[in-house]
């Protein structure tokens, strides 16, 4: 399963989110490509979402990803978020981390860290998202392919990007590449 840990995700924020939208379970899997009972038995905590299929329904919904993750009143009505209590996605088969950096995944600014296994890429597909996107790089290095043109980064640099355009990262080197990107609005 490329996915979180189980205890990483919240079926009940998904069926919260689902119906502020207004949306029932076929609509719902009509618009992220998943069948209802599979969005049924995940909203039940019956059974735990791919990645793919958490990424594809939290676009489906218009949310960030993070917002389908456990809840801590805490983190969300304040400012400070304690580096023990961020919010934590783990893609396994692509050895992608992302950790939530800000309060809430509300807000109108998304800040994550992202950490990436030498040599693994960011997915076997291009990812695109409406939004702009900015990364720091502040170790290993990163090949980041944005609308078919390369860059490379070291550590301290940086880029800016609209998210529409199909983009993905390799690690490149021996060490483990760790960055830090904002994205207005969230999508991730």
């Amino acid at each position: 399963m490329s996915s979180t840990s189980s205890s990483s995700f919240d079926g009940e924020a998904l069926k919260r989110a689902r119906l502020e939208a207004g949306l029932s379970l076929r609509d719902l899997s009509m618009k992220a490509g998943v069948s209802a009972s599979l969005l049924s038995q995940i909203e039940r905590g019956v059974t735990q979402p791919s990645i793919s299929t958490l990424k594809g329904t939290a676009e489906a919904l218009g949310i960030s990803i993070f917002l389908l993750m456990p809840s801590d009143d805490s983190l969300s009505a304040g400012m400070v978020v304690r580096a023990s209590r961020r919010r934590r996605v783990v893609l396994e088969h692509e050895n992608l981390k992302y950790e939530l950096l800000s309060p809430n995944a509300r807000g109108k600014l998304e800040v994550w860290q992202g950490r990436l296994e030498p040599g693994a890429s960011s997915g076997s597909e291009p990812s695109t998202h409406p939004s702009e996107e900015f990364i720091l790089v502040f170790s290993g290095e990163m090949r980041i392919t944005i609308g078919g043109a390369e860059h490379c980064l070291e550590p301290g640099d940086s880029i800016q990007y609209d998210g529409n355009q199909p983009h993905t990262i390799v690690a490149l080197g021996t060490e483990e590449l760790r960055f830090i990107s904002a994205l207005t609005p969230p999508t991730l």
